[in-house]
């Protein structure tokens, strides 16, 4: 019983998601576009039970793919390129391919939440393997329509995974905030 339960609310879903009125979805495009702006990082240290937080500024860009699903809903693929600094002389380059769920708020206001995977490329000299190449984590935000296709917008990270995971008392956690501007085509 649970399993037609289960079933017929999957089918109703599912109809009511690609239904058509004739009008409603035949505008629906899939759309690309570009984006870049300021990357705040926050790293917690923990250091043999000496825990401390880093912050740092650095930059990030990048470009998306944009799938309406509905005049409400769509899914939202990206790749962005990340820098900000390590430590005193090596900087953090990281890939960030984040998949948002974005759903139409009020008022030229877009909401969005979704799953996150970063790439580290590389951080300075050091010695890469010692880290995770892959972290994976979630991020939520907003955007806002401040003219035809140009949305300034604000995402935090947080990460479910460690940057650095060297044994008991000894890791690495990487958070992000980016705030910026992006231009659909």
């Amino acid at each position: 019983m649970k399993r037609i339960t289960i079933i017929l609310i999957a089918l109703s879903a599912t109809s009511f998601g690609l239904a058509q009125d004739g009008e409603g979805t035949s505008n629906l495009k899939t759309s690309f576009g570009i984006k870049a702006g300021y990357n705040a990082t926050q790293m917690r240290i923990e250091n043999e039970g000496n825990d401390r937080v880093q912050k740092e500024a650095g930059v990030y860009f990048g470009a998306f793919v944009n799938f309406p699903t509905s005049e409400t809903f769509s899914v939202q693929p990206e790749v962005l390129y990340s820098s900000s600094r390590y430590n005193l002389n090596d900087n953090i380059n990281l890939i960030h391919i984040p998949v948002s769920l974005k759903f139409k708020l009020a008022n030229n206001f877009t909401g969005f939440i979704g799953p996150e995977a970063q790439i580290l490329l590389d951080i300075g000299d050091e010695d890469t393997s010692l880290f995770n190449e892959v972290m994976f984590g979630f991020h939520f935000g907003a955007n806002y329509e401040v003219a035809p296709n140009f949305f300034l917008e604000a995402r935090p990270y947080f990460a479910l995974s460690k940057l650095l995971d060297n044994g008991p008392g000894v890791s690495r956690k990487l958070n992000t905030l980016q705030v910026g501007l992006a231009y659909q085509f």
